[in-house]
């Protein structure tokens, strides 16, 4: 028998759900249910046969969370709700040693991700979570020879506990911030990771994680310790397919650099847009030790694309706050949600996408689309990056959209006096005819002088109807002249231009607040237009409409879609004819606006894609939406971006010991980045550094944000904090906000270095004499300031960044 859910979903879309399936196919050995409660955390603790101190500490973490308010500062987190999520999603049985092992659905996703190849190619070793659980783990056997430790998390527990519970929790406690309560109340998988005295691991260790389950929350715990004189670099990457629903990434990591170790942490992460990553890193570093963070964090939709409000429409990039948008809900309908944030994206290369009804949309394409996939001999629906969908994929679009739409108040002040144009009766509120009448007046009106003239023939059908509605609406005399309707009127110019219906066959455009009418006033707009300019074909099914205007047939489209009809392509037709007197020619040039025979009846439909091709370089949108996280964009249903919240955190606790932060942010317009990080020299002769490099255009604005930190009694204590600056433009904008708590005078050396630059003319000229175009010398230049970024990541690496790089900056300049 079906569910209700999926008697809904095929009602809306024609898709059986019981021979497709909502998203993967890969069931879990085990899951909790939504919601967390003590049940939960013992359900966890139990099934993991942990140590009674382990669940102790959970139920005290469990405690804090549940006490403790949602911060208000940063990021907007009032959207998680945390009843919705599954907390512990166990994939499989076991953690491998061998990939031929893996379950296969769980293999064939980390062989797409290319972990498997990664690891043969340059990874001493890796470990592989998928949800809750890590599935795969193996450290090469030259590294065990030299007792180096590289588990699970749940494995180091089990095999090493008197080392766990040594230093678990104690760079990071359970009660230091929300989120860390949280991950230590529920914590499972992550990695353990033991690096014998005087060790140098000189290849990189790399675990990866994979979120997969729809509404689930991953929760690793990474433990790092480095014994005296140990050195490992220590990889992490992440990734995430994209719901309609949240998924919730909190992880917490705690490294232990012990006297004259070095730890270096990298990340590198591409969660999908629906994961909220709310993540406590932390070091302690002992003398002489040396800890390193290296950070890399680097979707989206033209300015122009069109999304559906509450009652009208426009372009994202008028998007702002509050704002009250269509979404889909759990159930394939549209409902009103709002938006939480806009952001430019930058000028980035996008991608034309077609169906076969003729909606085209333009996205990068890193940009998710909710999709009807063929995986294997399913099709599954999930969102899905643009770049991943080929021509006879089915994407999902908007059809029948909820009527929110109001009457429009006319507002319309006619002159007094003696020489003031005879008045004329104005309606109070927009209704069916009169949105009819300037339907027919958008096509076939203009007006000179003193007159206003509809352009109807009295053996046209519809000229008994404009006839009558001129006179009963406005109370003015409606004479035929030549092929016109005229009426004598210059109160009736006057209300035509205030309601912006002004201008030639060229220039006429849709007024916006025709978008926030009720569907029965912009369909009878849209026959009032038709009635006009419009053609019937095919035994009166077939609906064209023609116009020399390009740009005001996109808005009758537009204004189609929003309420239910089904607008196709535009076409464009061309003819050239001579003048009689000589030889000169002039090209007649007209669209047509072609309609489908049938209306949408369900809120979203699944369409083929005709075509996806490359259309040059833009600039990009995205804004979030509260709750679905998902919008109606040029009638298709698109994803948003979600919330990233990381700063990374060393504390120099004994003397020699060194800190490096290494961040990168790129900020475009209406978009602040703030990059950072934090240090605190809590003994003599320790030094640190931390690099913040930043870019921003059009009027974008990056911050750097952080504390340094020197205790009482911490002499001798070196700190240099570097700030560079690129701005492209005069708009940008860059502030440095230095936190320095310095309780200690004696020999404490605090060094800030901020530099803001531009591109100068000199290196452009320079590179572009050189065979180089004005784009490529830019971006070159771009790549050279993120070069000491770049520079620190193994090779393979550091190519993979660089493409993230360019991509982020490709066209941003100029």
């Amino acid at each position: 028998m079906q569910s209700t859910k999926q008697r809904q979903l095929q009602a809306v879309s024609g898709i059986d759900p019981a021979k497709y399936g909502f998203h993967d196919d890969i069931k879990p050995v085990y899951e909790t249910d939504y919601g967390l409660t003590e049940d939960v955390v013992k359900d966890i603790s139990g099934r993991k046969g942990e140590p009674k101190w382990m669940l102790d500490i959970r139920l005290k973490a469990l405690k804090h969370f549940l006490s403790r308010p949602t911060p208000t500062w940063g990021g907007n987190l009032a959207a998680i709700d945390f009843d919705k999520i599954k907390y512990y999603v166990k994939p499989s049985d076991k953690s491998e040693n061998s990939w031929d092992d893996v379950p296969d659905a769980i293999k064939k996703t980390f062989d797409r991700l290319g972990i498997p190849e990664a690891e043969r190619k340059f990874l001493g070793g890796v470990g592989a979570q998928y949800d809750s659980e890590v599935v795969y783990h193996k450290l090469r056997e030259d590294l065990k020879k030299l007792g180096i430790v590289f588990l699970g998390m749940d494995d180091g527990l089990k095999e090493y506990p008197e080392i766990v519970k040594k230093y678990f929790t104690t760079v990071i406690p359970y009660n230091d911030n929300k989120y860390a309560a949280l991950n230590t109340a529920v914590w499972s998988g992550g990695s353990f990771v033991y690096i014998p005295k005087g060790v140098d691991v000189k290849i990189p260790l790399q675990a990866y994680f994979r979120i997969n389950t729809e509404k689930a929350g991953q929760f690793e715990r990474t433990l790092i310790i480095a014994e005296p004189g140990a050195k490992v670099h220590y990889i992490e990457g992440c990734t995430a397919p994209v719901y309609a629903t949240d998924s919730l990434h909190s992880a917490v990591v705690e490294l232990i650099a012990l006297e004259g170790s070095k730890i270096r942490y990298t990340t590198i992460q591409n969660w999908s847009k629906n994961v909220f990553n709310l993540v406590t890193k932390r070091a302690f570093a002992y003398k002489n030790s040396t800890v390193e963070w290296v950070d890399g964090n680097l979707g989206c939709l033209t300015g122009d694309t069109k999304i559906f409000l509450n009652n009208e429409v426009k372009d994202i990039e008028e998007a702002a706050p509050n704002d009250i948008i269509f979404s889909m809900n759990e159930n394939f309908e549209l409902v009103r949600a709002r938006v939480l944030a806009k952001k430019f994206s930058g000028r980035k290369e996008i991608f034309k996408l077609r169906t076969l009804n003729h909606r085209e949309i333009s996205a990068t394409a890193n940009h998710p689309f909710l999709a009807l996939k063929k995986i294997g001999k399913q099709r599954l629906i999930k969102w899905v990056p643009l770049e991943q969908l080929k021509s006879g994929d089915l994407v999902a679009i908007s059809g029948k959209i909820p009527d929110h739409g109001n009457p429009y108040k006319i507002k319309f002040a006619q002159r007094e006096g003696k020489n003031a144009p005879r008045k004329i009766k104005v309606p109070i509120d927009s209704d069916k005819n009169l949105m009819w009448l300037f339907g027919f007046y958008l096509g076939d009106g203009y007006f000179d002088k003193n007159r206003v003239y509809f352009a109807v023939p009295p053996q046209d059908k519809s000229y008994p109807k404009v006839k009558d509605l001129i006179e009963s609406i406005f109370g003015a005399q409606a004479v035929p002249y030549k092929s016109t309707l005229r009426v004598n009127s210059v109160a009736l110019i006057q209300l035509v231009k205030e309601l912006g219906f002004a201008g030639n066959a060229r220039t006429k455009r849709v007024p916006k607040w025709v978008f926030t009418l009720p569907e029965d006033q912009k369909r009878s707009f849209i026959d009032g237009y038709i009635a006009a300019d419009g053609h019937i074909r095919k035994n009166h099914k077939n609906v064209s409409i023609t116009s020399c205007s390009r740009e005001l047939l996109e808005q009758i489209k537009t204004l189609s879609i929003s309420c239910g009809l089904n607008p196709m392509k535009i076409s464009k037709w061309s003819r050239v004819e001579k003048k009689k007197l000589g030889k000169e020619t002039k090209e007649y040039t007209h669209y047509f606006l072609y309609f489908g025979e049938s209306e949408m009846q369900t809120p979203v439909q699944f369409i083929p894609i005709a075509e996806i091709i490359s259309n040059g370089y833009a600039d990009t949108y995205d804004i979030e939406i509260e709750g679905t996280h998902n919008f109606v964009a040029n009638g298709f249903l698109v994803h948003n971006s979600k919330l990233t919240m990381k700063y990374p955190a060393v504390y120099l606790k004994e003397p020699g010991a060194k800190a490096e932060i290494l961040s990168v942010a790129f900020a475009g317009k209406d978009q602040h980045q703030d990059a950072g990080g934090k240090v605190v020299h809590m003994a003599p002769n320790t030094t640190s550094t931390i690099t913040s490099k930043s870019i921003s255009k059009d009027n974008g604005r990056t911050t750097y944000r952080g504390l340094v930190k020197v205790y009482p009694n911490a002499t001798n204590v070196r700190s240099h904090v570097k700030c560079d600056a690129l701005m492209l433009d005069k708009d940008s904008r860059s502030d440095t906000i230095p936190y320095m708590e310095i309780d200690e005078k004696r020999g404490v050396t605090i060094a800030h270095e901020a530099t803001v630059g531009k591109i100068s003319e000199e290196h452009l000229f320079y590179l572009m004499s050189r065979g180089l175009n004005e784009q490529e010398a830019m971006t070159m230049v771009v790549m050279g300031f993120f070069q000491a970024f770049v520079k620190e990541l193994p090779l393979d690496y550091a190519v993979e960044l660089n493409k993230l790089i360019q991509m982020e900056m490709e066209g941003a300049i100029g």
